[in-house]
Formats: structure tokens, C-alpha cells, sequence
């Protein structure tokens, strides 16, 4: 299986883009590329199960927030009475303005994707 991971032209490949692929990067030797590549071996039926939630973990990771305040307490605050199912990811809150939020959800899976995940969902907020 191949896995092309960065590509460095010196001539147009007429391939669109009708210019080298040339970065020389600030040291002039070009640029370097480092990745971690996750490779699940699994059956096409239920792939999806294993690799949405496990790219969502790998793409969004929590961040670290540093603020002024008082003492060295360790504060947390979650404004969810329960988890989140699975299948449902919190893609952004956006304050609004006079006490009200934006809050966006998103669904993992595409129709048919999985034989759990992509069933529909409710949730309570």
C-alpha cells in the first residue's frame, strides 16, 4: 500500500499545477516531514466503528489552558449532566452574547457507515 507523505518537485509535473514543488525550507535543504501514521487492519464492515473515534481522539486533542487566578486549585467545569454518546462529537461552543451560546454537535458517521454508529441520534440538552 503506498503512502505518500510530502513530495519535493524541481520540475513541473504537469499535473495542474504548472510550477515546481520546491520548499527549500529556512536552511535551504528543503522540508521535513514528521508524522505518525496509525494503521487498522479490520473488515470493511466494521472499519468505520474503529477509525472515526480513534481520528477524532488523534485530531482534537484536549488543550491546555493557562489563566491568572487565585491559589493553585485545580478548577474544572463541565456543563454536561452525562457523557455524550459515542457517535456525537462537540465541535465548537461559541459564546453569543447576553448569556447565550452556539453550541455545535456533529455526528461521526455518515449513513451507512456502521452498523452502530450510524444510526440516529437524540440528544437532551
Amino acid at each position: 500500500c503506498p503512502l505518500q507523505v510530502h513530495r519535493r518537485l524541481l520540475r513541473d509535473d504537469n499535473r495542474g499545477l504548472e510550477e515546481a514543488l520546491d520548499e527549500p525550507g529556512e536552511d535551504g535543504q528543503g522540508l521535513v516531514v514528521r508524522g505518525r501514521h496509525l494503521v487498522l487492519l479490520d473488515t470493511p464492515e466494521t472499519a468505520a466503528d474503529q477509525h472515526r473515534p480513534r481520528a477524532q481522539e488523534m485530531v482534537t486533542s484536549p488543550y491546555v489552558v493557562l489563566a491568572p487566578g487565585p491559589g493553585p486549585h485545580l478548577r474544572q467545569f463541565s456543563g454536561l449532566r452525562r457523557a455524550l454518546p459515542p457517535n456525537v462529537h462537540l465541535l465548537s461552543v461559541e459564546p453569543r452574547g447576553a448569556g447565550t451560546l452556539l453550541l455545535r454537535l456533529e455526528h461521526l458517521f455518515e449513513r451507512g457507515e456502521s452498523q452502530n454508529g450510524s444510526q440516529p441520534i437524540t440528544v437532551d440538552l
